[in-house]
């Protein structure tokens, strides 16, 4: 079964309500890397999960585990800016609470007419 990642994060986005089509190539982004995540994250792990590799210099990190690594953080940084994890999601929640929270300048001077009567 194929998964859609791009009408999943556009449905996850939906039912928050952060959904906007001027997001679309972040979430097209967004589902190419987590697709190569999921993708490499089923290699590395048919292939045994091996951490290390050996070289002529000694060990180290397999070429996969870093490429995973990366990606990770990618995937982590473009589901926050669109709001999909809690740190993204309450961003989001301020940044739409502000312009609420402060009145304007007409609604301001509308009140202070509203005082004086």
């Amino acid at each position: 079964m194929a998964v859609n990642y791009a009408l999943r994060i556009r449905n996850a986005m939906k039912r928050l309500g952060t959904y906007r089509p001027e997001y679309e190539n972040a979430i097209g982004i967004l589902a190419q890397l987590q697709r190569q995540y999921d993708t490499l994250t089923e290699r590395y792990e048919r292939e045994g999960m091996r951490f290390e590799v050996e070289t002529s210099m000694g060990s180290k990190k397999a070429p996969i585990v870093t490429t995973l690594e990366s990606l990770r953080k990618d995937v982590l940084a473009y589901m926050g800016a669109l709001g999909l994890t809690p740190a993204g999601a309450k961003k989001i929640d301020g940044a739409r609470a502000a312009p609420e929270a402060q009145a304007s300048p007409l609604e301001e001077m509308l009140a202070k007419l509203g005082s004086s009567g």
